[in-house]
């Protein structure tokens, strides 16, 4: 069994070092289990907020691509004097990848 020994010294007059002792002396038992199960928590929240950073990026790629699309059959379709079905379909689809981006925000 490989284990690795860190020290790890707080400074009580320091508010955060004093609030990392409280939080992990309130947790009962092992200091050191406690201390672990708190860093694996935190490394698995920024893994995850790291990952919908990464969806999220994906997602307002994929749909500049899209706008830019819709933009030049836009442009297209100006020819005609009157708006069709396919300007208001392009527009409603516009409106609803907007909102679901502005879910993420």
């Amino acid at each position: 069994m490989a284990t690795k020994y860190i020290k790890i010294r707080l400074n009580l007059d320091k508010e955060k070092d004093r609030r990392v002792y409280e939080y992990l002396d309130g947790c009962g038992g092992s200091l050191c289990r406690a201390a672990v199960s708190a860093l694996y928590d935190h490394i698995e929240r920024l893994e995850e907020d790291a990952f919908l950073e990464r969806v999220i990026q994906t997602i307002r790629e994929e749909t500049q691509k899209a706008n830019v699309l819709s933009g030049l059959i836009g442009q297209l379709q100006q020819v005609s004097a009157f708006p069709t079905q396919a300007d208001a379909d392009a527009q409603e689809n516009e409106n609803t990848i907007s909102d679901f981006l502005d879910a993420f925000n």
